[in-house]
């Protein structure tokens, strides 16, 4: 099976990346490309839409945790939405969970940057 990946921006510097099939051996590569190039200063989020991500491998959760670093770095963030339990499992076993907001869908995920920009909008007055 391969992998559909879609990247969408609703809002200047937050990128969702739905996730579909398989991130294995066979479909990082590509997946990589993509995610990186959003790694730049101006990206303040990555959220991962995973509704349709049925696998993932150890380098599937590189990509997540390259992205995670960067995103720190730069005083940016990832987070994950619509998780399905079995890729839920292999964060937990591989002890990536830790820092990292789940969101149950994308009216959840909009909600909560809706409330960061209005509390930076608002600090800043």
């Amino acid at each position: 099976m391969s992998l559909t990946i879609r990247m969408e921006t609703k809002r200047p510097g937050f990128w969702f990346v739905s996730l579909i099939g398989r991130l294995d051996q066979t479909t990082a590569e590509e997946c990589d490309a993509k995610v990186s190039s959003l790694l730049n200063p101006e990206t303040r989020a990555v959220v991962f839409d995973m509704t349709g991500l049925n696998y993932i491998s150890s380098m599937g959760l590189r990509i997540i945790l390259k992205t995670r670093r960067f995103m720190s770095g730069q005083g940016g963030a990832v987070y994950m939405m619509n998780v399905q339990p079995q890729i839920e499992k292999v964060f937990e076993i591989a002890n990536l969970l830790q820092g990292m907001r789940l969101f149950a869908d994308t009216k959840e995920a909009d909600e909560y940057f809706d409330a960061i920009q209005k509390s930076v909008l608002e600090s800043s007055t």
